[in-house]
This record gives C-alpha cells, structure tokens and sequence, in this order.
C-alpha cells in the first residue's frame, strides 16, 4: 500500500517539531530517514503511524484520509517506537495473543511462537516484559510490528539497543518484506545501516525533511560526509 504525506507539521506549544514535511512511500521501497537526535524524526513516524494528530497537513494510505479515518487503516500499520507498545505485566506471548485476538488473526499459536523464536525471545516467552532489557523489548516490539503482516512497516530506531546478530536479523527481515513489496520506512542516525537496507535517502534535522538520492545515485561514503555537513552546518 501506498502512503502519502503533504506538508506536515506539528507544533508542541511555541516549537515546531515538524516543518511542512513531504514523503511519499511505495510498496517495495524502503525509506530510510537519518537524522539526530532531536530532529523530530520520533514525533514525524507517530505522525505516520497515527498515534499522534499532526498541526497541520494530510495523511492518505492508498485513498484513506489516516488523520480523520485513522482506525480504518491502522491494521495495515506495523510500528516500532521507543515507547512499549504492551502490557508489562504479561508475557511477550501474552502480549501478542492478546493482540492477535483482537486482530483475528488465524493460526495465533503458532505464529506468535514463531515470531518470537525468530527475534530470539524463545528462552524468554514466558517471563513479564517489565523485566526485558532494552535490546529485548526491541526485539518484543519487532515481533509486535511484524504479527498481523501488515502492507506498511513504520520503524523508528529499530536497531537500537540490538546486538550484532539481531541487527543482523532485523536487515534480513527488512529486505525480505521489501521483496514482499511492503512499503517501509526506517529513522535512524546509523548511515551504514541504513544505507546497506535503504532503497532512497532523507535527512531530517531540525524538523526539516530533505529528500537525499535514490541508492543508486549516491554512495554510502558520499551520503555520510553529506550528512556530516549537513549537521554541521544547522548546529
């Protein structure tokens, strides 16, 4: 599915977090958006996802106004933020049941037990989420986003907190659903991650959104010392 964004903007009080931002999303790309910390790369991905109403502009998935319409299209919407999107008290299989239930999804058994063998919480299915390390309520909130195999994937920093081999898992899952022809967008500061999974490049610094190159215009050498100045010049 498609998704599209038009001049975007979000104020909190005085500040303006999100500055008339525009992006567009196709299935089978993958959008990476790099920028620091700050930047209002978070506050733009809930904007996408529908957790957080927008200032100003429009939001379309395929022909669905997401703003006024945000329940009829959150379904196709599978969303890694820094927040637990669960219930700390339950388990991460309790989490999704739970989750999975509401979404109808068939075979919920298996799948869950699958998902979360693959983010490598097998040893951990049974244990509450309020005990998880960061590195392990990623890979929780990465089977989360993943569980009812959604057409959009929105994922905010999703390697943070990861070790070598689930980083590793996570570019793997990426390009896979990529080859799924899911629409996907990525925030990130990493340009070398980024860069090996992107498929086109944005700068977000200061709430401005620049669109970069496609990959094949662009090297990752090329893209890093652009970025690097880029924060220079803005600081």
């Amino acid at each position: 599915m498609r998704l599209s964004a038009s001049k975007i903007t979000k104020h909190f009080g005085h500040r303006k977090v999100v500055n008339s931002a525009n992006l567009t999303i196709n299935p089978g790309e993958v959008v990476v958006i790099f920028g620091p910390n700050g930047a209002g790369k978070t506050t733009f991905i809930k904007i996408l996802a529908t957790l957080l109403r927008p200032s100003s502009g429009q939001l379309q998935i395929e022909d669905i106004d997401a703003i006024t319409d945000y329940a009829t299209v959150r379904h196709q919407l599978g969303v890694i933020v820094h927040e637990l999107m669960g219930y700390p008290v339950l388990t991460p299989y309790e989490n999704l049941m739970f989750i999975g239930k509401m979404s109808g999804i068939e075979n919920l058994d298996t799948r869950c037990k699958v998902l979360l063998d693959e983010v490598g919480l097998q040893r951990f299915i049974h244990e509450p989420l309020q005990i998880f390390s960061r590195g392990m309520t990623q890979r929780f909130m990465i089977a989360r986003a993943l569980l009812h195999n959604p057409s959009i994937l929105l994922l905010d920093e999703p390697f943070s907190g990861l070790d070598a081999a689930a980083k590793q898992f996570v570019l793997k899952r990426i390009a896979q659903e990529r080859e799924n022809k899911k629409s996907i967008l990525i925030t990130t500061h990493n340009t070398e991650l980024g860069y090996l999974v992107g498929t086109r490049f944005f700068f977000m610094i200061n709430g401005v959104l620049e669109e970069i190159a496609q990959k094949d215009e662009i090297s990752e050498e090329d893209l890093l010392q652009r970025y690097e100045e880029k924060i220079i010049d803005t600081a």
